[in-house]
């Protein structure tokens, strides 16, 4: 493996000049091959939000909960402006073609993945699949994208709100069977796929408090299925509307097995959406409800877990609810204008009270050039009902500025 990423990154800083033409590599055989991608540089201003720019939608953890003021909120941090950046977002597409075999693959990597002294930079496979073309069906096989995954909002920084970042689990190995019908005025895309993410859609959790069940295994990769519509409003761009379901089984077990024991549970959950283009605007909404899946969240280290022991022995799922609505203005092709209001609630009889997070996102997308793009973005986060070591509360609420430069090539 270390092998194959030697040659990855060689051949890409061997062909970066020929990229930016969309140059097509030399392969063996009738395939054709061709390499894209982007650079990328991340600015993040945070306060009360004191994680990396890809965790902060919620304060960092108690690294040491037995130890006396170790959490990073206490005193100075707790609310004051921290500043983080990354690059390692940049990221490098190969496609692969092959017209006599009806068969397509991509590979694409970024330089976020660590090294063996535990830096980052290293590069890191993302995506990794081959799509059979069969007449009116396709079949992709490797690591991808999950069905689940509609790119639901539209912040620029490279984690999205809290309740649709899918942190965890947005891409997985899978095969997939997909299809489309085309209804002349409108077109409708059929998917179906068997994930191996149910361990990372069930969430364990770091609760010690209330007892949470870990997840021990699983024995069957999880079903879904997705079905998107498009359709010409007479408004400009075509509309979408989108609806998906899984259903995700896993075995589950307190810490020492002692009530419950590697017992099968059954998670599952759905969404549906719309984005309707009305000349330079284009709104979205987005659902999606969880029963027993928290890892649709995102919240990393303060995400609740999926299961928890009642007081009686039984077993006490946590469901979650979570929307966003937004908009997006384009007055000129160059620049675009967008704002967003999201939330995610997690429900259990197990909680005192329902916790919850909500996100209010203003941007503003420049096309500085043909192929470069500049994004500044402002949050604001607001948590209730989070049993923060060290805050004194468990309520709190935080502001965010992203600064995005892209050269696509």
């Amino acid at each position: 493996m270390k092998k194959f990423v030697s040659v990855v990154v060689s051949l890409s800083l061997g062909i970066i000049s020929l990229a930016a033409n969309a140059a097509s590599l030399t392969t063996e055989g009738s395939t054709q091959a061709t390499i894209h991608g982007f650079t990328y540089a991340q600015f993040a201003w945070d306060k009360q939000t004191t994680g990396l720019p890809d965790l902060s939608n919620m304060p960092e953890p108690d690294p040491n909960p037995s130890a006396k003021y170790s959490t990073p909120l206490y005193k100075s941090t707790y609310n004051e402006v921290n500043s983080q950046a990354e690059s390692w977002l940049t990221r490098l597409y190969f496609v692969f073609k092959n017209p006599n075999a009806r068969l397509k693959g991509l590979i694409a990597g970024d330089f976020k993945g660590k090294s063996e002294d535990g830096n980052r930079g290293s590069f890191r496979i993302r995506q990794a699949w081959v799509e059979h073309n069969l007449s009116n069906f396709k079949i992709r096989i490797g690591k991808t994208y999950i069905l689940e995954e509609m790119f639901s909002s539209i912040s620029l920084a490279s984690v999205k709100p809290a309740g649709f970042q899918d942190i965890k689990m947005k891409r997985v190995p899978l095969v997939r069977l997909s299809t489309s019908i085309d209804l002349e005025k409108a077109n409708i895309n059929l998917a179906f796929a068997f994930q191996f993410g149910n361990k990372l859609a069930v969430n364990s959790g770091k609760d010690t408090k209330n007892n949470a069940l870990l997840v021990d295994r699983y024995t069957i990769p999880y079903p879904a299925t997705r079905v998107v519509a498009t359709f010409d409003t007479g408004f400009g761009a075509p509309a979408e509307i989108y609806t998906w379901g899984a259903v995700i089984p896993v075995h589950v077990s307190d810490k020492n097995g002692e009530n419950v024991a590697d017992k099968s549970e059954i998670s599952y959950a759905f969404g549906a959406g719309l984005r309707v283009p009305v000349y330079a605007f284009k709104f979205g909404f987005n659902f999606h409800h969880t029963d027993g899946a928290t890892g649709y969240s995102g919240l990393t280290d303060f995400e609740p877990a999926s299961y928890y022991l009642s007081k009686n022995g039984g077993i006490e799922k946590t469901s979650t609810n979570t929307f966003n609505i937004n908009v997006v203005f384009k007055p000129i092709r160059s620049i675009s204008f967008g704002c967003e209001y999201d939330k995610v609630k997690f429900d259990n009889n197990i909680f005192p009270s329902d916790p919850k997070v909500e996100t209010l996102i203003g941007n503003v997308k420049i096309k500085t050039t043909k192929v470069t793009m500049l994004g500044i973005e402002w949050r604001h986060m607001k948590a209730k009902n989070f049993d923060i070591v060290g805050a004194g509360d468990d309520e709190f609420s935080g502001d965010q500025v992203y600064a995005v430069y892209k050269y696509l090539f």
